[in-house]
């Protein structure tokens, strides 16, 4: 049973960091962060113009690699105390980020309500997709893709930080920063 208090301080702390934007506690959350990427959570390296735009975004260490990026309640805690440092520091918004513009986000979510039931958080830069069943590490990227015609590019260049699926026992966070970027927990 202690094992599962990480993941319910998640769930916690993952509502609670959605309301913030550039203020409020998360506010300077990335402050002391830096890139540190174990050779087991770097995936290939991108190539040309599909570089990843926030290659220089100060990032708290991944606790899973990105080709396995579910962390489980089984993990040990310090896996899940840091999955939860890194969903924060995925939606936190930083100084070079565009504005968050609530109402193309509202857009975007119209867009996602076949998938299941879309919710714009934080002014925007959270888009939020409820599901019965069927949230996984790919449903948020194809999802966009499908229904929206838009690019992750495009969301986060009008202030959309993440695209989040939940069900019943699982949440992904899609980063709009970097296609790989995805982060899973079980609840």
């Amino acid at each position: 049973m202690m094992r599962a208090a990480p993941l319910v301080g998640l769930v916690a702390l993952t509502a609670f960091s959605f309301a913030c934007d550039r203020s409020g506690p998360l506010a300077d959350l990335d402050a002391g962060w830096t890139i540190a990427p174990s050779a087991s959570a770097a995936g290939p390296a991108p190539s040309g113009a599909s570089a990843a735009p926030d290659a220089g975004r100060h990032m708290p260490p991944r606790p899973v690699p990105t080709s396995s990026p579910t962390v489980r309640i089984t993990m040990p805690m310090d896996v899940q105390l840091q999955a939860i440092q890194y969903m924060a520091a995925m939606q936190a918004p930083q100084p070079d980020d565009a504005p968050a513009d609530p109402a193309y986000a509202q857009t975007i979510a119209s867009s996602l309500s076949a998938v299941g039931k879309p919710d714009v958080v934080s002014s925007g830069r959270l888009i939020d997709v409820h599901l019965s069943k069927g949230c996984d590490a790919t449903l948020p990227r194809e999802s966009v893709a499908r229904h929206t015609g838009a690019s992750l590019t495009t969301l986060l260049a009008h202030g959309v930080l993440v695209i989040r699926c939940t069900d019943h026992e699982l949440q992904c966070l899609q980063s709009t920063r970097d296609a790989d970027d995805v982060i899973c927990v079980h609840k």
